[in-house]
């Protein structure tokens, strides 16, 4: 996928030491990482209300572009 490529979560991502994405979000890539994983920029429900961004590594197997 290339950088600034809409995409959606497939699964819920992360857990344990790494953000949690819940799977439905959306967001864009943002970078492409040694490996072959990629940096997605998920827009999530801030903690106190709004939005928040966070940037996640993924396997791209588990996003699809929108």
């Amino acid at each position: 996928m290339e950088i600034g490529t809409k995409v959606r979560a497939i699964t819920a991502l992360g857990g344990g030491l790494r953000q949690e994405v819940p799977e439905n979000a959306e967001g864009w890539v943002v970078a492409k990482l040694f490996g072959g994983d990629i940096e997605v920029a998920f827009t999530l429900p801030g903690l106190l209300g709004g939005t928040r961004t966070v940037n996640v590594p993924v396997d791209p197997i588990h996003v699809a572009p929108l």
